[in-house]
């Protein structure tokens, strides 16, 4: 009896060009090994209460926004993602709200992920400095292997 290495690998993504490299590779792990794709996304949670201790400023915002701002995720994964499958791939689409590394840690158990992939990286600049690299977290507290995708040199 045969057993595939992977049954169950998910790709995370940000939206940034280093993701998009990344499905690449997922794509052809999960077709490879006869695995089910899990698109993951985690969206900043508006709705999260400040932690105890932190200078807090209400901020009032449109409900409406966070629509939007759904809608614009599912249409950005169907477009990027979705229609880019091969026509049998078994996938999931998972759209995750809060800490994006607490959302992807808290899916693989529930999914039972075999593969996290993911790009090396995603924030640059200010917002890396402050909230620091969901790879680099994703890494050391997954309990299954963790691929992350560089992006390619190219030749222009």
């Amino acid at each position: 009896m045969s057993t595939s290495l992977f049954k169950n690998i998910a790709f995370c993504t940000d939206f940034s060009e280093n993701a998009d490299e990344a499905f690449l590779t997922a794509l052809d792990l999960a077709w490879h090994y006869g695995a089910t794709l899990h698109i993951v996304h985690a969206m900043v949670n508006f709705s999260v209460s400040p932690p105890i201790h932190s200078t807090y400023m209400p901020i009032e915002y449109d409900p409406g926004f966070i629509e939007q701002v759904t809608e614009a995720a599912k249409s950005s994964i169907q477009e990027r993602y979705v229609s880019k499958l091969k026509e049998k791939q078994p996938y999931a689409v998972h759209l995750l709200s809060g800490y994006a590394s607490t959302e992807i840690l808290r899916i693989v158990e529930e999914k039972d992920i075999d593969l996290i992939v993911m790009g090396s990286h995603g924030l640059t600049g200010l917002a890396h400095v402050l909230f620091g690299s969901t790879a680099d977290r994703v890494v050391r507290k997954a309990a299954c292997s963790v691929l992350t995708v560089r992006l390619r040199p190219r030749n222009d």
